[in-house]
């Protein structure tokens, strides 16, 4: 059974009803949400990628990295918008640096350049990564240096926003840079499943002493955030950027604790121990978006509190792993 959250948007992608939307990554985390989001909303949504997305959607079976497959089915779809989700690696160390920027940048290269050929080129939204940033001990704004430190995924995205910026005089773009995505469906090595998991199994769970600053978004509030931005985009060729969070930054002992305590309430005793690991080497201690940009904007904010995600993602997690 796949994991997913309950909390669906019923009401983001209203404004794209009967398009023809090109989705990549839609059988990944965020980019399932994104398309649960658009069938709900009686969205077109045709999914671009190796394995298929929600029932419902229409598969168009291509590999990112193969610049024939996208151009054919790029051309075969049509679309009249495109959400790029795709990119593997969002879960540290789950893969190499060569193959996150092969799907990052060349990827992202053999799907603009299709979109940018066609007649009426689509509007676009990316999705990038707070990770891009170069480390701050504030809340950094979209003019902060992209320069990641320690972080691969953060590199692999970082690639994908130059060759974004290359095709802005030909198509209309949206860069969204999500912080800390979290739910259900979240990968098991990620902070809350990895502790639900080792609880289930009654095995103590060794962390840091999580004094991280982060802003948790929960993947619901995030792909209906998506779908805003891209019924809010100007028609013209451009490229926009926009940081992404909840507005609501906590301490990681505080998502650990909230996460423990859920469990406890579902009789699920999670024996964590905060301060028996080291800090890994260049984590950066504050990882905050400045979100004042998207605040201008006057779109979707987030409307899931971290008490009600963390329940949404314990319920998913204990029914995934009964």
């Amino acid at each position: 059974m796949r994991c997913q959250s309950a909390l669906l948007d019923q009401t983001a992608a209203l404004p794209l009803a009967g398009q023809r939307v090109l989705l990549t990554g839609a059988s990944g985390f965020l980019g399932w949400q994104v398309a649960r989001q658009g069938l709900v909303a009686g969205v077109e949504v045709h999914c671009l990628g190796r394995s298929p997305g929600p029932e419902g959607s229409y598969h168009h079976a291509a590999d990112l990295t193969d610049r024939q497959g996208v151009a054919e089915a790029v051309s075969a779809i049509v679309p009249q918008a495109v959400i790029h989700c795709a990119a593997p690696g969002v879960a540290y160390g789950s893969a190499v640096l060569a193959d996150m920027l092969a799907v990052a940048a060349l990827g992202s290269e053999a799907l603009l350049d299709a979109c940018a050929r066609l007649p009426e080129p689509p509007r676009i939204v990316l999705v990038g990564s707070g990770f891009e940033y170069s480390p701050a001990g504030h809340a950094v704004s979209e003019d902060w240096p992209i320069v990641p430190a320690g972080s691969q995924y953060g590199a692999a995205k970082a690639a994908a926003a130059c060759v974004a910026g290359a095709f802005s005089d030909r198509l209309a773009m949206t860069l969204l840079r999500p912080f800390h995505i979290y739910g259900a469906g979240e990968a098991p090595r990620r902070i809350g499943p990895f502790i639900i998991a080792e609880a289930l199994a009654t095995r103590p769970v060794e962390l840091t002493k999580c004094e991280q600053r982060r802003d948790f978004l929960h993947v619901d509030d995030c792909a209906a955030m998506l779908w805003a931005a891209l019924a809010a985009a100007e028609p013209g060729p451009g490229l926009t950027v926009n940081n992404l969070g909840s507005g609501q930054p906590i301490a990681l002992h505080s998502f650990v604790e909230a996460l423990v305590g859920e469990l406890a309430g579902r009789g699920v005793t999670a024996d964590c121990r905060i301060g028996a690991l080291p800090y890994r080497a260049a984590e950066p201690m504050v990882s905050l978006p400045d979100m004042a940009r998207w605040n201008a904007r006057v779109l979707r904010g987030a409307r899931i509190g971290l008490a009600q995600g963390v329940a949404d993602l314990v319920t998913q997690e204990l029914a995934r792993c009964a």
